[in-house]
């Protein structure tokens, strides 16, 4: 048996919860159960036993009484350091004997099997209060929210009062913003022409989202709820303001604008899916609408559909053909034309990006910073996967947890392989 000593160091792996969760804490009742669990815990270095220190046994130093005399208060300090030594000799020696061992013994055992248990099932237990929650409140009602997050198994994630709070502060302010543009602008229209600041801040908007990486929104797994809430905010206010300037109020300048901002959002969150979208809407929006407006001249006006710029829709398409992985000819067989602004039409931009889309599935060029566990069997992909399995005591995995993979899976960390 290997001897035991009370002054170690404990280095739980995590590696070997599963085992010790697996344990039987009974066998701690007896003292050669302890003694075959704390040798386990020794041989796998889950207890290192630390030297003992040897400066409170050193004897105090004794005065000179021959020489000179000594005062009282030099007396008594030889008096304190050796009761001092006397009784740290007196613990030393009780921690040696069988009882004192076999009782830090079971101790240790008990809190090793217990660290296991608690990281096995706690996660468990949070899942379960989830769930009870979630039955109490569909008895009370079917209430409940389409963006709330869930965890796995379909369970509604419980919110914080911080998460409530971030949540309140960022819709209260996106909707403050969006009521202050659409003032803004009708302010404009009837008052003050050239204070349309409304347009300033989407052009600031549209410079900053195409100062990002590209694909910098495609990812939504690392995007918060917050996020993709506001998300959609912003989405559905750029698309009413692009379609129709009846009910936001927005110019021609102010709408061109909103459909710019709405197709870098589409291009950045990288799915074919938003990109339809901005089609549908820049089609809705070249549309000539029938409602007449009453000019400043008095006369009958008929609004104007707004062009998009000429630059950005090129930017556009090479960028759908670089991360495609195209390499052909173009596949659009017109050519794209601007006016003396710098602008081209609606439908046409529509049209060439609609038919770019073909040889651009951005959905499938996301899959390597998106989840691939949403890909069907057996189907083809050119996409590189990086499957790891085994030990991950030292995060040799990169898997964010030190717990053994006994079956392969596709990993996070190499999401960016390339072959």
């Amino acid at each position: 048996m290997v001897p035991c000593q009370t002054h170690v160091l404990l280095k739980w792996q995590e590696h070997f919860n599963s085992s010790w969760a697996a344990e039987d804490s009974v066998q701690t009742a007896r003292r050669h159960g302890a003694a075959v669990l704390y040798n386990k815990l020794l041989y796998n270095k889950e207890v290192v036993t630390l030297a003992q220190p040897v400066q409170e046994l050193a004897s105090p130093r004794l005065p000179d009484f021959e020489c000179e005399s000594n005062t009282s208060a030099e007396k008594e300090e030889y008096l304190s350091s050796l009761l001092h030594s006397q009784r740290w000799l007196a613990h030393r020696m009780l921690t040696q004997t069988s009882y004192t061992l076999g009782l830090h013994q079971r101790l240790v055992v008990l809190q090793r099997i217990y660290y296991a248990l608690h990281s096995k099932y706690h996660d468990k237990f949070r899942l379960q209060l989830a769930s009870q929650s979630t039955d109490s409140g569909a008895e009370s009602g079917p209430i409940e929210l389409a963006s709330e997050p869930r965890l796995p198994g379909g369970v509604s994630k419980i919110k914080s009062g911080t998460d409530v709070l971030i949540e309140m502060g960022v819709r209260t302010g996106l909707s403050l913003l969006f009521s202050l543009l659409q003032q803004n602008w009708r302010y404009a229209a009837s008052v003050h022409p050239e204070s349309v600041l409304c347009n300033d801040v989407l052009a600031t908007a549209s410079s900053v989202l195409a100062s990002l990486p590209p694909l910098s929104l495609a990812n939504e797994s690392k995007i918060p709820s917050v996020g993709l809430d506001c998300l959609g905010q912003v989405a559905d206010f750029l698309k009413k303001t692009s379609v129709s300037s009846g009910s936001s109020g927005a110019d021609p300048t102010g709408r061109r604008l909103a459909l710019e901002l709405l197709l870098g959002l589409a291009m950045q969150r990288g799915s074919l899916k938003f990109l339809l979208e901005w089609v549908e809407v820049a089609l809705a929006a070249s549309m000539p609408s029938s409602t007449a407006v009453l000019s400043s001249s008095s006369s009958l006006s008929f609004q104007q559909s707004p062009g998009v710029g000429f630059e950005l829709i090129q930017q556009t398409l090479l960028q759908m053909r670089q991360y495609s992985g195209f390499r052909g000819d173009p596949i659009n067989t017109q050519v794209l034309t601007k006016d003396a602004d710098g602008l081209c039409l609606l439908s046409q931009a529509a049209l060439f990006l609609f038919e770019e889309s073909q040889i651009c599935n951005l959905a499938s060029n996301c899959l390597c910073s998106c989840s691939t566990d949403t890909a069907a069997p057996g189907a083809e992909s050119d996409t590189v996967m990086v499957y790891v399995w085994g030990s991950n005591s030292s995060h040799q995995l990169a898997e964010g947890t030190l717990e053994k993979i006994l079956l392969p899976k596709v990993t996070q960390g190499f999401s960016d392989a390339q072959m």
